[in-house]
């Protein structure tokens, strides 16, 4: 049984998008450490939601379509120094949001405000990674991250515009694998992230802009990954992430006096993954994936948050084309929960019956 043929499929499924708690998106995984030999790859996804929000109060519109598809690519390179010794350096794109109130309440047509509702957050982080290998089968590996976020929101409290530097965390972890079987098993804990920003608030009805400065500390996570084979030409994998997104939030000062709160996340999330591979011949393999994130509280504290919680399935192939590149893709069919927000107008919005279609592919080369 090739490690690399089923590593490669099981990170294909892992990393095709769908909905997850807070505004996570890479899952912020560390399977390259265990490629084999030197190795590269190149990861890009597509996310394609459906998320409506009916008001209930009859007569009031729709807000239709407000979170809106988006991509995102990620790049790792793994170097074995020698037998015991194996750098990594992934570049991915942790967080974002992509979320617009085009009609609907939220709108600038039907509210007394002049813009729409409006998220758009962007992310870039550089992972460092160092693996220890003992020789008998247990490993630890550690390293950096750098994290830089920028974005746009738009709500009750106004226009915020504001960008970070990057800033860092840590990532600590341990592993056991047994080739034989095909078995690891990976932990990997990445510390909170405490970004500086700096930008240009602009009053709610435009009167006036001011600068702003302030901090949001990203939460910490903690990643469990395992796969072991449970016959000649069959995988079982999975995965636990748990992310610290309860007490996330983006305050500065509002006009007028007082606190402006743009985001404010009151639950942790935890998401569960398990699949299974097939290996159909030396060339190619496929993979099923089923996914599962609990909701959490219900109403939202943010209309920037309008689903919570999901469950998934996913469908994977590998294609080995040589020994040493291979192509995977990936296509992931998710079911956000439901969620409503209370306009503080005397009406609710409800967002059900949400969905998300997210595909992936990715190139990798082994030398």
């Amino acid at each position: 049984m090739k490690k690399a043929l089923w590593g490669a499929t099981a990170l294909t499924l892992a990393a095709s998008t769908s909905f997850a708690g807070g505004i996570d998106r890479s899952g912020q995984g560390v399977n390259i450490l265990f490629e084999e030999g030197n190795f590269v790859q190149f990861t890009w996804q597509h996310a394609s939601p459906s998320v409506t929000g009916t008001a209930s109060v009859p007569g009031v519109p729709a807000s239709n379509d407000v979170a809106k598809s988006y991509n995102s690519m990620s790049f790792g390179y793994k170097h074995e120094i020698n037998e015991n010794w194996d750098l990594a350096l992934i570049y991915d794109q942790p967080f974002g949001a992509h979320i617009h109130y085009t009609d609907g309440p939220l709108s600038a047509a039907l509210s007394p405000l002049p813009y729409d509702g409006l998220a758009e957050i962007n992310s870039d982080a550089l992972t460092a990674l160092l693996q220890y290998n003992f020789g008998n089968g247990f490993s630890i590996h550690g390293g950096a991250r750098a994290l830089k976020v920028r974005g746009t929101i738009q709500s009750g409290d106004g226009i915020l515009n504001a960008g970070s530097d990057y800033d860092f965390g840590g990532v600590l972890g341990v592993a056991y694998e047994k080739p034989e079987i095909a078995l690891r098993v990976a932990l990997t804990y990445a510390t909170a992230i405490d970004s500086g920003f700096d930008g240009a608030h602009t009053a709610p009805n435009l009167s006036a802009t001011v600068d702003r400065a302030f901090n949001v500390e990203f939460p910490e996570s903690v990643n469990l990954d395992f796969q072991t084979g449970v016959a000649a030409n069959t995988l079982v994998f999975g995965s636990v992430r748990w992310v610290g997104w309860g007490g996330f939030s983006l305050v500065t000062d509002g006009f007028g006096g007082g606190d402006a709160e743009w985001v404010d996340f009151t639950d942790d999330t935890l998401t569960y993954t398990l699949g299974v591979g097939q290996r159909i011949n030396v060339k190619l393999s496929l993979a099923l994936q089923f996914g599962f994130e609990k909701a959490g509280a219900r109403p939202t504290t943010t209309a920037l948050a309008p689903t919570t919680g999901s469950k998934s399935i996913g469908l994977g192939a590998t294609y080995q084309v040589n020994d040493q590149l291979s192509i995977s893709g990936g296509l992931t069919y998710a079911k956000p929960g439901d969620q409503y927000y209370d306009t503080g107008s005397g009406f609710d919005i409800n967002f059900n019956d949400s969905s998300a279609w997210g595909a992936g592919i990715r190139v990798g080369y082994r030398f």
